[in-house]
């Protein structure tokens, strides 16, 4: 109690001095008495008391609610609410205490503020927020592990199950929530080419007699042990079973946690395949290694080169003189994200590519004398095996991520468009991209928002530093603050090195958030400091570290709407749409589908080698006709489809899906002074002539004449052609 800090926020000073005594009396710190709620977020953020009490009426700019939803959210400092009036009157205030309500207080307290009802409060309110934050991070560190996880009571019934676990098994927590374990963990073993159920644990589980110590399936090597999913698909898996004991050493449940391990005999196979390829074909795979974009190094367990590519020497640089094989680490700065890290080559081969484990797509920094700033590179370590499936060697890949960014369409000239509200797009886009203003990218899903941002970036002063994107649909909520301010050492398990976030990885360059709709409300808030204070704190940090960023983000979603539904921050919504720009959907630039179409035939055809030369006129009427719900990735995905399966020179109507091959072909062709279709002539003179008679109200003397051709001349035509004649 003595160490419980305590804030008040009252407005009536009698009201603050009488609890504050009351408080002193039960042996309470107050650590501070303010009046005003934007007193009290001020005070909260730098003393962080253990509790709040704040008058739940009260006044000023910031009032007592939104005082204590901000501290709640931003500070997550549990909140009690002081009621100046007793239980009777209090417990009417119906409209107070629903807008109350969302700020998720502990509890009310109202008069009369007798010690033990403050008390009570107070030390139940410290308990649950500790037992909540308890939970929480136990729940994080559980649904952040790579491995399934399912906990169960004493008598094996289940109480929870991570994310991994309801992937591999099928099932979802809410299914199988109060059901037994052997209902969804039903453990088989191949034997002689059955697999039969492991009778022995079923029972165990049963009689809940997996009381002590831990118990594990027998080697991952064998691949003997089977979990069958809801799906029925057979998963060979690797598990440890632990028992959880109460305090008094009685049976409390059990956690099991499990692994598919189908990759690791993939993994062992691609291998054995690798190293009979590089013995009965060396040649044959020094071409391939050569001729790569990524650079290849294989080293020996003991750090020996035993061969490099090309692209690995352009990018690590010549070799320092009289450097030998062994001195790769010292010769070549290998670091961890956080630049400072140097990665222990040596003891990495000894400790995992030795005992058979692959790394991939571990992002890291190369730097030595040319490249003193270092390169961020993405590398993936792959352990080669012998005939006797002994580890023997570490095939590495590494990949410059700034030349494959460089690479990358990026000028408002890359984007495959002539439509003129598409032109007038581009103009915006290069006025934003003349100065550091936020900019909200809108658009339906499919239309390029994300060209047009790394457009806005290369075009801009900023162009010379990195272009991040956050994708805030796609990654896990239970890693997205790692992921975006980065991680001291040891600020979480599994935390070993120091890690830079996405922010510090876009200073000086530009940072894009794409689907920010999508983007969590207490995320919301940290983002809108980021962009107020320019400063980050990484998670398990203390040191507020500077950061100079550009600011993009995107959305398919109707922000405003949003906003008005409480599920977006008005506060963050006007920051980042200070200035907007609309990606209009490809049915709004129909005109577009001619030049985007080949652009993605000429690219899917040379990829697959095929020797198709352009789009059939039936085909691309059809193409302009369809609505592209998907937009231009839809486009590009029914051109890659009707490449695949045309067989002649021209693709086809008949190539196209069904929703579009099946349309009346009934619609004029759009042509473009780029595009490359040739439609037959017979058609453009069929369509010209029936355009000219609607334009002259199918008056054929007065069509003749706009034709400049004689009447008998444009009968003949209207015959050949099946045209409707009407004098």
């Amino acid at each position: 109690m003595a160490h419980t800090k305590i804030l008040i926020v009252a407005d009536n000073k009698s009201v603050a001095e009488n609890i504050e005594g009351r408080l002193k009396e039960l042996g309470y710190t107050v650590c501070a008495v303010v009046p005003t709620g934007a007193q009290a977020v001020e005070k909260a953020a730098e003393m962080y008391p253990d509790i709040v009490l704040i008058d739940i009426e009260l006044e000023g700019e910031i009032n007592g609610i939104e005082a204590a939803e901000r501290i709640r959210n931003s500070l997550d400092i549990p909140t009690i609410y002081l009621a100046a009036y007793r239980i009777e009157v209090f417990s009417k205030r119906e409209d107070l205490l629903k807008r109350a309500e969302i700020t998720n207080p502990f509890e009310y307290i109202p008069l009369p503020f007798g010690k033990r009802r403050l008390y009570l409060s107070i030390e139940s309110a410290v308990y649950q927020h500790k037992m909540e934050a308890n939970r929480r991070h136990l729940t994080k560190i559980l649904n952040g592990i790579s491995d399934a996880a399912i906990a169960t009571d004493h008598k094996g019934f289940l109480t929870f199950m991570n994310p991994v676990a309801e992937t591999l098994t099928g099932w979802e927590m809410e299914e199988v929530s109060g059901k037994h374990v052997t209902d969804i963990f039903t453990i088989y073993v191949r034997n002689g080419g059955k697999l039969t159920k492991n009778r022995s644990l079923i029972e165990a589980f049963q009689k809940g007699s997996v009381t002590n110590g831990e118990l594990s399936s027998d080697s991952e090597v064998n691949y003997n042990t089977y979990l069958i999913a809801k799906s029925g698909r057979e998963i060979p898996i690797d598990y440890n079973i632990t028992s959880i004991e109460d305090a008094k050493d009685k049976s409390a449940g059990m956690v099991i946690t499990f692994r598919d391990i189908t990759k690791y005999k993939t993994i062992e196979d691609q291998s054995n395949q690798i190293i009979s390829e590089l013995r009965h074909q060396t040649q044959l795979m020094k071409t391939v290694f050569d001729s790569m974009y990524d650079g290849v190094v294989v080293l020996s367990l003991t750090g020996d080169i035993l061969f490099v590519n090309p692209s690995i020497q352009k990018m690590f640089g010549p070799e320092p003189p009289g450097a030998s094989p062994s001195t790769w680490s010292e010769a070549h700065g290998v670091f961890y994200p956080d630049k400072e890290t140097r990665v222990p080559i040596h003891k990495f081969l000894t400790t995992h590519i030795s005992q058979g484990k692959a790394v991939r797509d571990q992002e890291l920094f190369v730097r030595n004398k040319e490249q003193t700033e270092g390169i961020h590179v993405k590398a993936s370590a792959i352990p080669l095996f012998d005939e006797n499936q002994e580890v023997v060697a570490c095939l590495c890949v590494v990949r410059n991520l700034l030349t494959a960014e460089l690479e990358m369409p990026h000028s408002f000239g890359d984007i495959v468009a002539k439509s003129q509200n598409m032109q007038q797009m581009f103009a915006l886009g290069q006025r934003a991209a003349e100065s550091d203003i936020t900019v909200l990218i809108s658009g339906e899903s499919g239309t390029g928002k994300e060209l047009v941002a790394r457009a806005i970036h290369f075009n801009s002063p900023r162009k010379g530093g990195p272009f991040v994107t956050v994708n805030c649909a796609a990654i896990p909520e239970t890693l997205i603050e790692s992921e975006l301010f980065g991680h001291e050492q040891g600020a979480f398990t599994g935390a070993t090195t120091k890690r830079l976030g996405k922010f510090e990885h876009a200073n000086q360059g530009t940072i894009f958030f794409d689907e920010i709709g999508d983007m969590k409300w207490d995320l919301q808030a940290k983002l809108l400091r980021v962009l107020q204070e320019r400063q980050i704190q990484r998670v398990g940090g203390t040191a507020n570290i500077p950061i100079d960023i550009r600011v993009l983000t995107a959305t398919n979603q109707n922000l405003e709407a949003a906003v008005e539904a409480g599920t977006f921050r008005m506060d963050l919504f006007y920051r980042i749409a200070a200035f907007p720009i609309l990606v209009p959907p490809l049915r709004d630039r129909r005109e577009d589908i001619p030049l985007l179409a080949n652009h993605f035939l000429k690219k899917i055809a040379q990829s697959t080698m095929k020797s198709i030369e352009a789009i059939s006129a039936d085909a691309l009427r059809l193409l302009m006709q369809y609505d592209f719900p998907g937009n231009v990735r839809e486009l590009e995905n029914i051109i890659e489809r009707a490449v695949l399966l045309e067989t002649t020179e021209l693709l086809q109507p008949s190539n196209l899906p069904p929703q579009i091959s099946s349309m009346n072909s009934s619609q004029p062709i759009f042509f473009h002074p780029d595009s490359p279709v040739i439609p037959p002539f017979a058609e453009v003179e069929r369509q010209t002539l029936a355009h000219a008679l609607r334009v002259m109200d199918n008056n054929v003397t007065k069509t003749a004449q706009a034709l400049k051709m004689s009447r008998s001349t444009l009968y003949r035509k209207m015959k050949l052609y099946q045209l409707p004649t009407f004098d």
